[in-house]
């Protein structure tokens, strides 16, 4: 009597196994055939990207995570529309002047690509964040702590410090401890945003 119920129960979980796999794969040929089926509208339309195709990772990812200072960071993604409508014009550099006799008069974003050309002057300070009070704000820069670094101008140089940041901030590839003076052509690196002093 027991070994008969027994089998009949393992029969029907058998049968409930089977369907739920059946289910699964119906739900990835399902998802399949829909992206294979936009994928020649999105074409057709001049879109390669959508914003729902972004990782989900990428864009819930808020907080900045420790990184090692000898690998480089992978660099955020972002949909197509978003770096082109990010992307500064080529005038954006020019309206800044250049310092004068070797001294910084600016700062120009060599990293990200979709921020490549932005300027800042090099006021008397400069905070550099996530934060949105920050004069230069890295919000998409996942790297990047909310208040990172500041730039400012002491004795005729400007110089920069970190401000406690989790990943720290880099000029010319090195690590820096305490405040440092920029010249020009130095690379200020601060998360995954590298700008250039000119």
């Amino acid at each position: 009597m027991i070994a008969e119920s027994t089998d009949s129960l393992l029969g029907i979980l058998k049968w409930a196994l089977l369907a739920l796999l059946y289910l699964f794969f119906a739900r990835v040929l399902w998802a399949v055939w829909s992206e294979v089926r936009q994928r020649p509208e999105q074409v057709a339309h001049g879109r390669t990207s959508s914003p729902q195709s972004v990782p989900a990772a990428v864009a819930a990812h808020h907080t900045a995570a420790p990184m090692d200072p000898t690998v480089p960071a992978p660099m955020p993604v972002a949909p197509a529309s978003v770096a082109a409508q990010a992307a500064p014009t080529p005038e954006a550099a020019r309206r800044i002047p250049k310092g004068r006799r070797g001294k910084v008069g600016r700062l120009v974003v060599t990293q990200p690509r979709q921020r490549k050309g932005t300027a800042f002057a090099t006021t008397d300070e400069l905070s550099i964040g996530r934060a949105s009070t920050s004069h230069i704000n890295l919000d998409d820069d996942t790297y990047a702590s909310q208040l990172h670094a500041r730039v400012f101008r002491r004795d005729g140089g400007v110089w920069v410090e970190d401000l406690g940041s989790t990943n720290g901030t880099f000029v010319n590839g090195r690590r820096i401890t305490g405040p440092t003076q920029l010249s020009v052509g130095d690379r200020l690196q601060v998360g995954n945003t590298i700008l250039e002093a000119q």
